[in-house]
């Protein structure tokens, strides 16, 4: 059976267990050190102050500075030893849970928003801080704080105290009462206010989309009703806290009315002392309000305990593509490149009798240094085929080879060490126009990083920025044309210095000479190295070794320009689509 989240959470809070024990010893110190207050005060007023002893009350003043400065240090460096571990354990969660976040496959961030998970590692972390600088002080200081105090009562009265017990069951009885439905409409809320994040994450990434389609209202008022749910959700988790704090405040009031109509009588008959009245009654504020405090600490735990299903959620995904126990590390690659009887579908359960319907059977085989283009419809399986040579996802059957050996034997780190890809959207980073460039290859000097930039036709307009090689880009690169970006992104992957290469429609979207200077430096690129185009203009590829025509998620036909021409199949028929040449 699985641990609970917290019980996970303790675990994994262990390493600073030497921070978090000696903070628990100073809570307990402090906490010890508040008890003699009322009992220094029933002296004075029973003692001091009847016998009009000066030197009395002076010494007992002095015994409560001197317990009051004491305190008051050991809080301080109880403070500072429970955040340190605090921050130190959400620090390390954070790092954690990236770390795993890079393991997983791409199917996870497909089925997942940015948003969410963004919140797995911002948000929920922050509740574990609460948990444990904020919860845990509380609970333990609280807890003895209690314990001594009854006893002591015990020690004085044991009737009274008794009456004072009898009261704590209904504290008891009041938090499991409401404890099923707190949980549920923490996670409600919980759940909302995900997708809340999710949607706002989207649409300030979309920004430009949104400005282009005029749909500013449209998104304001799917915005406007995502917060307005959020809120009455939100409300009811207050609500409930509410009633579960307003309940346990009425019942400290009767515990501290019993203790004053009874204790008041026993003064008046004669068998208790004013003093020890007043110092009992002051007991009391030492029990009734840190009970009060148990019920609104379980509104911390509870929404910790939520954030802490989210965070366990993460860390126990599964990568869907992992290294076998006994890959080995690819050597340098001479790029042969081959599809071995491949199936797959995005769907983990393809519809109908089973059959994927993303590759059906795809087989081909490329030598070292040819260049490949793959065509075809729309969903046809062309950037499926490169998802599946960079091992972003694994085949269900079949296998893809690289000289040979089948790419699942090897480690996807030297795998992806020997493969370069150009995206039609190349992604740039916060950062320099050289950070940007050595993304690949850190090591690179900046001769390195000079050379690879004019070969691909990146370094004159770079020169021409204030800044050089140093202007720092905005983010994903925005500041930058689309024909920069892909600039540098054929500059990164020039210095990576890949044996196969993956251009995935890394011209469509430029103009006339944008297009030029980037098919002018991918040919710099490609020579000598296994290269896969993915196009839809077929201008761009007819000078290609060996085009590929995907249809329906099948190989339908592969050869050369002319070879396919002269069929008259698919390939030919988009030919003559596009440059409207009779076949």
């Amino acid at each position: 059976m699985r641990a609970s989240p917290f019980r996970r959470f303790l675990d994994l809070a262990w390493p600073q267990r030497w921070a978090i024990f000696s903070g628990v010893l100073l809570i307990l110190g402090a906490t010890l050190l508040m008890l003699p207050s009322p009992w220094i005060l029933k002296l004075l007023i029973d003692e001091a102050l009847p016998q009009k002893d000066v030197r009395l009350m002076a010494q007992l003043l002095a015994v409560f500075a001197g317990l009051f400065l004491l305190r008051a240090w050991l809080t301080l460096m109880r403070n500072r030893l429970l955040q340190f571990a605090a921050m130190r354990i959400v620090c390390d969660l954070r790092i954690q849970l990236f770390t795993h976040l890079q393991s997983l496959s791409l199917r996870y961030f497909d089925s997942n928003q940015t948003g969410r998970t963004i919140a797995r590692i911002a948000q929920d972390t922050g509740e574990v801080y609460n948990l444990t600088n904020g919860f845990l002080i509380n609970l333990i200081a609280d807890s003895v704080t209690v314990v001594c105090v009854l006893g002591f009562l015990y020690w004085i009265d044991w009737r009274l105290a008794l009456a004072v017990t009898a009261v704590l069951p209904l504290f008891v009885f009041n938090y499991l009462h409401h404890r099923t439905r707190m949980a549920r409409e923490s996670r409600v809320h919980r759940d909302n206010w995900d997708q809340v994040m999710g949607f706002l994450n989207e649409r300030v990434g979309a920004a430009r989309v949104v400005k282009s389609f005029a749909q500013e209202r449209q998104e304001i008022s799917s915005f406007t009703s995502g917060i307005n749910a959020d809120f009455f959700k939100f409300s009811r988790v207050v609500m409930r806290n509410t009633k579960l704090s307003v309940v346990a405040d009425v019942l400290g009031s009767l515990g501290a009315l019993v203790v004053l109509g009874y204790g008041g009588w026993q003064v008046m008959q004669g068998r208790m002392a004013v003093g020890t009245l007043v110092a009992f009654n002051a007991y009391i504020t030492f029990i009734f309000p840190p009970i009060v405090r148990f019920v609104e600490l379980t509104t911390v735990f509870q929404r910790a305990n939520t954030s802490l299903e989210n965070i366990f959620e993460m860390l126990d995904t599964k990568p869907e593509v992992s290294d076998a126990p006994d890959a080995t590390t690819l050597p340098t690659l001479r790029g042969d490149v081959a599809f071995r009887e491949v199936c797959f579908d995005y769907d983990r359960d393809p519809p109908g009798n089973g059959r994927p319907r993303t590759l059906a059977d795809v087989s081909f085989t490329i030598p070292a240094g040819k260049v490949v283009a793959i065509v075809g419809p729309s969903g046809s399986g062309k950037s499926t085929i490169i998802n599946l040579l960079a091992r972003f996802y694994d085949v269900a059957s079949g296998a893809v080879l690289v000289d040979g050996r089948d790419i699942r034997s090897v480690t996807t780190e030297s795998l992806r060490q020997q493969i370069g890809i150009v995206l039609q959207e190349s992604v740039l980073f916060s950062g320099t126009l050289e950070d940007n460039i050595k993304y690949g290859r850190p090591s690179a000097t900046r001769e390195e990083i000079l050379d690879a930039a004019v070969a691909a036709n990146a370094h004159e307009f770079i020169t021409t920025l204030p800044d050089g090689y140093g202007t720092v880009v905005g983010e994903r690169g925005t500041k930058l044309s689309g024909g920069q970006r892909q600039r540098l992104a054929i500059a990164r992957a020039i210095l990576k210095n890949p044996r196969i290469l993956i251009f995935d429609e890394a011209t469509s979207a430029l103009d006339t000479q944008s297009e030029r200077l980037i098919q002018q430096a991918m040919e710099r690129l490609m020579r000598g190295r296994t290269s896969f185009i993915i196009a839809h203009r077929l201008s761009t590829i007819q000078q290609a070794d060996v085009i590929l025509v995907m249809e329906g998620g099948r190989l339908s036909e592969m050869g050369s320009h002319a070879e396919l021409l002269t069929r008259g199949g698919l390939y030919a028929h988009l030919h003559a689509l596009q440059f409207k040449d009779p076949v």
